[in-house]
């Protein structure tokens, strides 16, 4: 009976058990995460103060729930020490007995997702700015939230202006701070960006420091002083950074697998070395990262089928995320290709800006207001991202020998 092993429980690591699942009945299934495991949404952490939900409301399966759906084995607070590709076994410690102990797998998957992008110790300590991007990192924040009054959030991307909106329906004086001089700068053109921040700052009060570089952020008494390099400085009692994710790829390199921005894989998701795959937000496509819910869920079904038996290549469809700004409805769709012009048509809040690559291919979209009505005529027209070969790329022709991990997050 095979065994297939996956490392990270995310939104990847289930969609993956649920489909498999859905496709084979009887192989074996361990799920290993260094969190509890459990079952949430997680674009939901960047609404969850205006929705009102704790961090346990978030959950909507156990651990205990998802054992029993998946038949799996599901290895809570569970860190992998080791692996050895050759022998196809890693060694793992559960966080409460702390033993070292052996599995064997057929299937590996690296589902291990992507942590934030940390600002220098040069810039400001550590516990000087949160993040939220887990569970837990939502339930830290709320808990340091209580009793304060005003939030400066580091980075004006999806989820900076995702957390500015939440925040300021809670009544908290909130300030965005980019070096970038727009909102969603690297997603949206600059008309569509600016409808974002006059909206956002007439109906939300929402302060913009934008073009702006931060130069430090210091402990002042109960608060924090947070210096820019233009000299303007910002009384904050809660400082957050939002300034971007990078692919967990600790375990890939340890092996010997081929990383770039994240783990390479090929049309099948399969990496450099035999028999391990990775998915999610680890995972490099064709020099790309697709940190969005559905290209996962895509990817999830088609890895499923090939772990079980019957290999499907990738094929990405384009598809449309909603920017959870509650004054501005916004829907972006992101090119599946990096060089092109946008062409932007429309009046006052309801505009519609098409990206288009060298050959007049709509490759991605971003609309405003009224115009995200036509998200979905778009997305017909819009060109879905394909492979450029198909099958497996040469395996790694050495040995593989077990690295230690104890520095792999």
């Amino acid at each position: 009976m095979s065994h297939i092993v996956i490392i990270g429980t995310g939104h990847a690591g289930l969609s993956l058990a649920r489909e498999i699942r859905l496709k084979d009945a009887n192989c074996k299934l361990t799920l290993i995460s260094k969190e509890s495991i459990c079952a949430y949404y997680k674009p939901n952490l960047s609404k969850a103060l205006s929705t009102g939900k704790t961090a346990e409301q978030l959950i909507m399966k156990t651990a205990e729930k998802l054992t029993d759906e998946f038949n799996a084995t599901c290895l809570s607070h569970t860190e992998v020490i080791d692996i050895n590709s050759v022998d196809q076994t890693l060694n793992y410690q559960t966080k409460d007995s702390g033993a070292l102990l052996k599995l064997a797998y057929d299937k590996l998957v690296l589902a291990t997702g992507a942590s934030p992008i940390r600002l220098p110790n040069t810039l400001s300590a550590p516990e000087h700015v949160l993040h939220i991007n887990n569970l837990s990192d939502y339930q830290h924040f709320r808990t340091q939230l209580t009793g304060k009054k005003s939030v400066a959030i580091i980075g004006a991307g999806y989820i900076g202006c995702e957390l500015a909106s939440d925040l300021s329906s809670q009544d908290i004086n909130v300030s965005v701070i980019d070096r970038g001089t727009w909102p969603l700068n690297r997603a949206v053109p600059e008309s569509i960006g600016s409808v974002i921040q006059q909206e956002m700052t007439e109906k939300q009060k929402i302060d913009w420091y934008l073009g702006k570089t931060l130069a430090r952020i210091d402990k002042a008494n109960k608060q924090f002083k947070v210096s820019l390099e233009s000299g303007e400085q910002l009384t904050i009692d809660l400082v957050l950074s939002a300034i971007g994710l990078q692919a967990n790829t600790a375990l890939a390199k340890l092996i010997g697998a081929d990383t770039a921005l994240g783990i390479k894989v090929d049309s099948l998701s399969q990496t450099s070395i035999p028999n391990v795959y990775a998915l999610g937000d680890c995972a490099e496509y064709q020099d790309k990262l697709l940190p969005f819910i559905a290209p996962i869920t895509q990817a999830a079904k088609a890895l499923a089928s090939t772990l079980c038996g019957e290999e499907k290549s990738l094929v990405f469809t384009a598809n449309a995320v909603p920017v959870k700004i509650s004054v501005c409805p916004t829907v972006i769709c992101p090119s599946s290709e990096s060089s092109g012009i946008w062409e932007v048509q429309g009046n006052g809040l309801d505009l519609e800006a098409y990206f288009l690559n060298e050959f007049g291919e709509l490759t991605g979209f971003a609309l405003t207001g009224n115009a995200v009505s036509k998200k979905i005529e778009l997305l017909k027209r819009c060109k879905a991202m394909n492979f450029e070969t198909h099958g497996k790329p040469p395996i790694k022709q050495q040995q593989y020998e077990s690295i230690q991990l104890s520095n792999a997050s």
